[in-house]
């Protein structure tokens, strides 16, 4: 038998505070424009698809390409 302790922590902290998926989406958009921001946006579209996957996240193939593309020519509104 096990007594819980006050304040132990029994869940991973990252269930507590999930980031809404647009708040990822935006990072991952920010983190692949510094990574591979001057890559063709076909390569960026590359990239973009396998970071997603990896975070969990279903963005539309026309939502990827059209982030890619405001990657490629630096264009601010990539959310």
């Amino acid at each position: 038998m096990s007594a819980e302790q006050p304040n132990e922590q029994n869940e991973p902290i990252m269930d507590q505070h999930q980031a809404p998926d647009t708040d990822k989406i935006a990072g991952i958009v920010v983190q692949t424009r510094s990574d591979v921001g001057t890559e063709t946006p076909e390569r960026i579209i590359e990239v973009l698809r396998q970071r997603f996957a990896d975070a969990g996240l279903d963005v539309s193939d026309e939502e990827t390409a059209d982030l890619a593309q405001q990657i490629a020519t630096g264009d601010a509104k990539a959310e």
